[in-house]
């Protein structure tokens, strides 16, 4: 085999190669294209979900300063509103304890959104976490307070001054869970994800079609020569008649 040839057929394999490389690279890219896809989906039907949980977290969290600010003023009324002031707080006590736990929730569900290792919606999750963490004694001292009213009514007044207290610390949470600011964080995990796979596509997509085409150009390059048909044969010359 000559060195013509042996160059010739590297060069025929590597353009092989590199159609493989193109195949391939276009079947990742569509792999990608369809990640994409998925994930954005899910992104956003977890959005919606941590959106609607914190929406009704947040009317809670409004309803249960509303109770406290009347339990407030029905401590302010002493005696005769002594019982109906310790069932309103005990009731108080009840929706924090309800509110923690769907607090967590969520901060599992914003921590567990995870791109290529970044957490871009963690900010959420540690707002989620934080406030269930200042609430999670409020319980216990509303149920104090709500034993206290029942044992003793001197300390009414007391009583009424630390509920209003616990009213406006309870309603500073209003708006940190609004929908405005949770959309902002998911947005933000959205884009991330989009720029991520677009740039993966991009650099699976790009070098794969011009593999394809070098491939393509490389193999005509290198393709055998068709020899061209031999001529035909030419006519016998014709035999004069002899007189």
């Amino acid at each position: 085999m000559t060195s013509g040839q042996e160059w010739r057929r590297g060069l025929w394999r590597l353009a092989n190669a590199l159609l493989v490389y193109g195949v391939i690279g276009l079947l990742a890219a569509a792999i990608g294209i369809a990640a994409l896809i998925s994930a954005s989906g899910r992104i956003g039907s977890l959005g919606d979900r941590i959106v609607s949980e914190a929406t009704s977290v947040d009317a809670i969290i409004v309803r249960t300063a509303d109770v406290l600010d009347n339990a407030a003023a029905a401590a302010a009324g002493f005696g005769p509103t002594v019982n109906q002031t310790s069932v309103a707080v005990g009731g108080a006590a009840a929706a924090i304890r309800d509110i923690e736990p769907r607090l967590r929730d969520l901060e599992t569900q914003a921590n567990a959104i995870e791109i290529f290792g970044s957490r871009p919606v963690a900010p959420l999750g540690q707002l989620f976490g934080g406030i269930a963490s200042d609430i999670s004694n409020l319980d216990e001292q509303l149920d104090g307070i709500a034993t206290e009213l029942g044992q003793n009514r001197a300390a009414l007044t007391s009583m009424s001054e630390s509920i209003g207290s616990l009213a406006d610390l309870v309603r500073l949470y209003t708006g940190r869970l609004k929908p405005e600011a949770i959309d902002a964080g998911v947005d933000e995990a959205r884009r991330l994800l989009l720029f991520t796979l677009a740039l993966f596509i991009a650099w699976t997509a790009v070098p794969a079609f011009g593999a394809l085409i070098v491939g393509r150009w490389m193999r005509r390059l290198v393709a055998p020569e068709q020899e061209p048909p031999p001529d035909p044969p030419a006519p016998a010359p014709a035999i004069a008649n002899r007189v």
